[in-house]
């Protein structure tokens, strides 16, 4: 399972990766992606086009890595609920848009899209869910946690 979990991890954080890069090459072309969904404006749309697209390559790097891969999946999944929220919305009020995933202009495909967002929701929740936490064995005082045994210490002393 953690094998898996590895190459979905690498495989999922490319993806973002390749496309938090391609966004941020073209800012001027994400906003205006943006704004196209209508749903915000100048100078939201602009600030949004500056940041998401760092927020999405530092998320990516850190699904690729084992210690931040909950929280960059976390990240990830969240920001594909808010687009594929903002891509039903748009399809509802029949809006000709290009979805702005990956920097194209190509004309968004919205039961495809919707698809494809739902696949990688599922993904993106297998990794923040499927990955184990690591956590402390000590709590703040230094001493073990109820129900674990301190090496090389007998329990109940």
């Amino acid at each position: 399972m953690k094998a898996f979990l590895f190459v979905l991890a690498l495989a999922f954080g490319a993806l973002f990766l390749w496309s938090g890069v391609a966004k941020s090459k073209d800012p001027v072309a994400f906003a205006e992606a943006i704004r196209n969904y209508r749903l915000i404006g100048d100078p939201y749309a602009v600030a949004a086009a500056l940041f998401l697209p760092w927020v999405e390559i530092i998320a990516a790097i850190g699904v690729m890595t084992e210690t931040l891969r909950k929280g960059g999946a976390a990240i990830l999944t969240l920001s594909l609920l808010v687009f594929t929220t903002a891509i039903l919305i748009a399809w509802g009020r029949g809006l000709d848009i290009t979805c702005g995933c990956f920097g194209s202009e190509s004309a968004i495909n919205y039961p495809v899209k919707v698809a494809q967002n739902a696949g990688l929701i599922l993904v993106g929740a297998v990794l923040w869910w499927g990955t184990p936490t690591k956590s402390l064995k000590k709590n703040s005082r230094g001493r073990q946690r109820e129900g674990e045994e301190e090496p090389g210490r007998p329990r109940g002393e």
